[in-house]
């Protein structure tokens, strides 16, 4: 069976908005309240997530990074925030 190709979105040229697009991997901690074997607990691993969105800001303490805004004539509203220790982060590419 053919593969179906997938179809660009256009778009008009530099973002709206003085941010980078970005795709984070990190590492958090996962907990657990219920009981368990050794064997269980010696299967439990760091949850590995990825982010994508855009970098607000980037410290050696932290970074933080928005899914969403709204932009009006007052500015920018930011959406769907995160803030990531700066050692949980693996690598941070660029789209």
């Amino acid at each position: 069976m053919p593969r179906k190709r997938r179809k660009r979105i256009a778009t008009d040229g530099a973002p709206e908005i003085p941010y980078p697009r970005v795709r984070v991997e990190w590492i958090d901690c996962v907990s657990d309240s219920g009981w368990a074997t050794d064997k269980e607990f010696d299967k439990m691993r760091l949850a590995r997530p990825v982010n994508e969105g855009w970098l607000y800001s980037k410290d050696n303490k932290s970074i933080k990074l928005f899914a969403s805004y709204d932009k009006d004539d007052d500015g920018i509203t930011f959406g769907d925030r995160t803030m990531i220790p700066r050692q949980w982060v693996k690598k941070i590419q660029k789209l």
